[in-house]
Formats: structure tokens, C-alpha cells, sequence
């Protein structure tokens, strides 16, 4: 069983302007440089030029989440354009004021993912793909029962992923919903789990079950 990080309540004052006008301005000097940065939240993911042009993107790239029955904060930066080796160094170095200044505003860095490609032996270095930092809040659980997520949501958000025919099974604490893969080879993808924390980020659940290679994953309530 996969369980999401666990929190302590908070009070949340911001607005959604308030928070990613937070998060831009403590990545400005990244940006000043054309970085190519993408910042990924629950809901949707936004570029810089998302941010300035104010369009859908920018409207649904939310850190800070209300799920039904908890606020639920969390974003990631993932830089697209790292060179070398050196320059993954200069950028994890100079991250940390960004993490300092995040620090200020009750968001902590928990977690950090790095992509390579191996090059063909003697044929060069390795070649990165994206460096992610991951930030998170303190949940705040609310006075709500848990709100089931649309079902046509749910097909959206596995659709973006290759799965399909979804099909449903309740209890009183717990959804099982079991899918086909649309891939060539109709395996699922290794990437799959990114999905399904995603799924208990946008829609609040506490955590969710998957054997590796299945075609059945449970959240649960």
C-alpha cells in the first residue's frame, strides 16, 4: 500500500494569485535566464509565459487545493534544459535560497527526482532529461465528509496516462477501479504511480494499493 505523505493542520490565507505570484518570484532569477522550467501542480501544469499571459494554464496550475474534505498543498519545478553534469550542480546550488525562501512560506522540499539517458558506451556523457524539486504543505483536514470524484473526471485523468475502459467498485472506503493500457504492447506504463498520486493529490485521498504490472489499482478514503 502507497500512503501519501502525512501532514499537520494549517490555516491557509492565500489566494490562487497570492500563491503562484509567491512561487514565481522566488524562481525569477531562474526564469531572468530563460530557463525552461515547468512548474506541475494537481490540477494542471504552467510555464512562465503561462503566468504572464494569465490564460487557462495559469488559472489551473493550483499548489493549494480544496479536495472536498481536506486543503491539500503541492507543486513541483522541473527544469527541462539541463546540459551537464556541471550544470545540474549549479542549479541544485542555486536552489537553495529558492528553498530557503519557499521555507519562509510553510512549503518544504520533500522529494527530488532525476532523469538521464545513458549514452552508448564511449560515445559520450550521460544526458539529463529533468531535474524535479517537489514542495508540500501541511494538509488541513475540514469538517466535510469525502466528496466521491466524477467518475468523468477520474476517466480524464487516466486517459492523459494510456488507461482506459475504466470501470468502478465501491465500498465506504474505498474506490477499485480497474483499466486497460493503450500502449502497443497493452503493458502499463512504469510511470503509472506518478498518476496515481496525482489522483489522491486532486481528489483527497489518504493513500491507494498497486501491485507493479496490474491492471487494478484501490484508493482509499
Amino acid at each position: 500500500m502507497k500512503h501519501l505523505k502525512k501532514f499537520n493542520p494549517i490555516n491557509e490565507n492565500h489566494t490562487h494569485e497570492n500563491d503562484v505570484d509567491i512561487i514565481i518570484d522566488t524562481m525569477q532569477d531562474f526564469l531572468d535566464d530563460d530557463r525552461n522550467i515547468l512548474f506541475k501542480s494537481p490540477i494542471d501544469d504552467m510555464r512562465y509565459q503561462d503566468y504572464i499571459a494569465k490564460n487557462s494554464n495559469y488559472l489551473g496550475f493550483k499548489p493549494i487545493l480544496n479536495t472536498g474534505s481536506r486543503i491539500r498543498s503541492q507543486f513541483s519545478i522541473v527544469f527541462q534544459d539541463i546540459k551537464d553534469y556541471s550544470d545540474f550542480l549549479s542549479v541544485s546550488n542555486q536552489m537553495q535560497s529558492v528553498f530557503g525562501r519557499l521555507k519562509d512560506e510553510d512549503w518544504t522540499m520533500y522529494d527530488m527526482k532525476i532523469g538521464t539517458t545513458l549514452a552508448p558506451l564511449y560515445q559520450g556523457d550521460v544526458k539529463f532529461t529533468f531535474l524535479s524539486f517537489y514542495f508540500s504543505k501541511p494538509d488541513q483536514k475540514l469538517e466535510e465528509e469525502f466528496k466521491w470524484p466524477d467518475e468523468e473526471d477520474l476517466k480524464k485523468a487516466f486517459d492523459k496516462y494510456g488507461l482506459s475502459n475504466l470501470s468502478f467498485d465501491y465500498s465506504n472506503t474505498e474506490v477499485s477501479i480497474e483499466f486497460d493500457s493503450n500502449s502497443y504492447n497493452c503493458k502499463v506504463s512504469n510511470s503509472v504511480e506518478e498518476l496515481f498520486e496525482l489522483i489522491c493529490n486532486r481528489f483527497g485521498f489518504e493513500s491507494y494499493d498497486y501491485t507493479s504490472g496490474d491492471y487494478k489499482v484501490t484508493f482509499y478514503v
